[in-house]
């Protein structure tokens, strides 16, 4: 093999067997309130038939404290379902890390939660990448519902890089 060809495909491997980048830092979170659009996300379950989701992230009176409602338009019927959490920050240090609990007897003791992790986002928070700790699944939200072709394509690329598995797309908000 020529020395050329063995310098680009150690280069090609090494690229892929980079580590993904890390999750944010230093999240203001006061930038991070608001309404979110859901624009992509990976499969999973609970939203499979989800068409359109607007999350609404606002502070509670407490502080780290923040209400969560996710409306969901579902393909179907069109009906909207609205899921309602609480979200503590985990990681005050860099505002990065959230436990979300559902509210009601199942939010009990903070049965029905998970935690999610802000991956990276925008200087201006016009969008964010968020995800399970272990990456299994994702979701990319943005302050426009409908964003451009070519903002879903590189945020799309952004999450890749970050490690998220975007073999297999969910694009939403259409």
């Amino acid at each position: 093999m020529n020395p050329i060809r063995s310098a680009l495909i150690a280069a090609a491997l090494t690229v892929v067997a980079a580590p993904a980048a890390a999750q944010s830092r230093n999240v203001a979170l006061d930038q991070f309130d608001g309404r979110w659009f859901e624009i992509a996300r990976s499969p999973n379950d609970v939203q499979k038939d989800c068409r359109r989701a607007q999350i609404d992230f606002n502070p509670q009176d407490r502080p780290n404290r923040y209400s969560v409602i996710v409306t969901c338009t579902r393909r179907a019927d069109g009906e909207v379902e609205t899921l309602r959490a609480n979200a503590r920050v985990t990681d005050p240090g860099t505002n990065a890390r959230f436990r979300f609990s559902l509210t009601g007897l199942l939010g009990v003791g903070g049965l029905a939660g998970q935690n999610y992790w802000i991956w990276d986002h925008a200087p201006d928070y016009s969008w964010a990448i968020m995800a399970l700790p272990n990456k299994s699944d994702w979701w990319v939200w943005h302050r426009n519902q409908s964003p451009s072709e070519s903002e879903r394509t590189r945020l799309i690329a952004r999450a890749r890089g970050l490690g998220l598995n975007t073999g297999t797309v969910v694009h939403t908000g259409r």
